[in-house]
């Protein structure tokens, strides 16, 4: 197995075990991200988003 795919695997089972709301929000997050990175070209999305990713995890 791929680290990415541990990783993936680690935060969907995270997200499971969120009460319904808390889940609903994350998802809805979810769905909001991939709507605004399909509208730039994906290489420079990854980016941006591995640059967010940072940056909150710094915070």
């Amino acid at each position: 197995m791929k680290e990415e795919e541990a990783s993936l695997m680690i935060l969907q089972h995270a997200i499971d075990k969120l009460d319904a709301d808390k889940k609903k929000q994350v998802m809805n997050c979810v769905e909001a991200i991939h709507d605004v990175m399909h509208q730039f070209d994906p290489e420079h999305a990854g980016l941006a988003l591995m640059l967010v990713a940072a940056q909150v995890a710094a915070e």
